[in-house]
C-alpha cells in the first residue's frame, strides 16, 4: 500500500511540473519581438520617396519581421513641432506622408491582439530631404547613461552623464546641461563642449531630472527627452 501512494505521488508532482513548464512557455510566448528599423536610416537624410506636393512627400517605411505578433504600431514624432502620430499596418513596411524638410523620430511598437503585452523597438531619429535645405538641425541627444529611469544606492554621492549628439553638418559646437528635482530642471552647464559632465553631486532619497541642448554653429537647436534617475 505504502509503495502505491508512494508511486502516486511521484506521478502526481511530474504532472504538475509538466504542466508549470508548459504554462511558463505560453506565457514566454505571448511577448511579441522587438523589431528592428531599417527604413529611413538612422541619422540620415532621407532622399527616398514619392513627392506629393512641395510641402509633402510619401516614404516607404521599413522594419523587420516579429514573431508573436498581430498589428505593428509606428510613432512618428515630428522634431520641429513636438507632433507626434501613430499608423497601424500587419506588415512590416508601411507608406506614411511626412513634411518636407522635417526632422522626425520614428519607433514600432508590436502588439498581440487579445494579449496585454507589448513591446518597442528602438528610436531613431532622420531628416526628410526638402527643397532648399543648406543647414540641418541638429538631432535631440540620445543614448543618455545614466539610462532613463535608472536606480542608484544611496551610497552614491556624485553622478558621471554622458550622451550621444549628432546633427547631417557635423557642426555640433556646445550643449547646455540642465539638471533638477522638477521636470523643468534648471541650466547647471552651459555650452560644454564635451558631450560627457562628471562628477554631478546628488543626494539619496531623490529623484532627479535632466535635459541636454544640442546647438550648432548657425544657431539652430534642439531638445532632448527629459530623462530622470533615482537615488534610493
Amino acid at each position: 500500500m505504502k509503495q502505491t501512494l508512494t508511486l502516486l505521488a511521484i506521478l502526481f508532482l511530474a504532472f504538475s511540473c509538466g504542466k508549470d513548464t508548459d504554462f511558463s512557455d505560453k506565457v514566454q510566448s505571448t511577448i511579441p519581438e522587438q523589431v528592428q528599423l531599417v527604413f529611413p536610416e538612422e541619422n540620415e537624410v532621407c532622399t527616398t520617396g514619392i513627392i506629393i506636393s512641395d510641402t509633402e512627400s510619401e516614404v516607404a517605411f521599413d522594419w523587420t519581421d516579429a514573431t508573436n505578433t498581430s498589428i505593428y504600431r509606428v510613432t512618428l514624432t515630428n522634431l520641429n513641432s513636438s507632433q507626434q502620430d501613430t499608423f497601424e499596418a500587419t506588415e512590416s513596411n508601411l507608406p506614411i506622408r511626412l513634411l518636407r524638410g522635417t526632422p522626425y523620430s520614428w519607433k514600432v511598437t508590436t502588439i498581440l491582439e487579445n494579449s496585454e503585452e507589448t513591446t518597442d523597438s528602438d528610436t531613431e531619429f532622420f531628416y526628410n530631404a526638402g527643397d532648399g535645405v543648406t543647414n540641418y538641425i541638429p538631432f535631440p541627444a540620445s543614448e543618455p547613461s545614466p539610462e532613463n529611469g535608472a536606480s542608484y544606492s544611496s551610497a552614491v554621492t556624485a553622478v558621471n552623464f554622458s550622451w550621444v549628439g549628432s546633427d547631417l553638418d557635423n557642426d555640433i559646437i556646445s550643449y547646455d546641461f540642465y539638471f533638477g528635482l522638477t521636470m523643468e530642471p534648471e541650466l547647471l552647464e552651459a555650452d560644454l563642449e564635451s558631450n560627457i559632465l562628471n562628477n554631478v553631486v546628488v543626494n539619496s532619497g531623490n529623484r532627479y531630472y535632466w535635459q541636454v541642448v544640442t546647438k550648432d554653429e548657425l544657431g539652430n537647436q534642439s531638445t532632448s527627452d527629459l530623462f530622470y534617475f533615482d537615488v534610493n
